[in-house]
């Protein structure tokens, strides 16, 4: 028994409406655009993120660095000197001449406070949609204080 045509179906038109042939290149045509905006805002974002925690890293290698000098003078150059080691060891994700290192030393009751800040402006994430560029962001403040633990 041979399978018969609808009565509606021209030469080609029930080939057509039938024939899965491609339907998986449609389909990807329509989730490509979103799959890959998801992707690549997964990217840029990991870069902007591990950019900022290197800055953190950095400003708090400065703190510590800071807390072995005997005088003002020497705990600012350590910090200094440490920050800028620090953001050499991580360039790939931060430019070191893009950071503003300000250390500021100051006693109160409590002992000496060194206040480590890090103000960043690099224009590689300025090009990337969706994120804010990192000049534009709080900039990254580290606190330590040296107390003398006699009293």
């Amino acid at each position: 028994m041979t399978r018969r045509k609808p009565a509606i179906c021209g030469e080609n038109a029930c080939v057509f409406a039938t024939d899965v042939r491609g339907t998986s290149a449609v389909e990807f045509a329509v989730i490509a655009p979103v799959l890959f905006g998801v992707l690549f805002g997964i990217v840029a974002f990991g870069a902007h993120y591990a950019a900022r925690i290197a800055l953190t890293y950095a400003a708090a290698e400065g703190g510590r660095a800071a807390l072995a000098g005997l005088s003002d003078g020497e705990r600012e150059s350590l910090a200094r000197t440490a920050v800028g080691d620090a953001l050499n060891a991580l360039s790939p994700l931060v430019a070191p001449h893009g950071a503003n290192v300000t250390v500021s030393l100051a006693q109160d009751g409590d002992g000496h406070r060194i206040d480590i800040t890090i103000s960043y402006n690099d224009g590689r994430f300025a090009r990337m949609p969706f994120l804010p560029d990192l000049s534009q962001i709080a900039p990254v403040t580290v606190e330590y204080r040296l107390t003398d633990p006699l009293g």
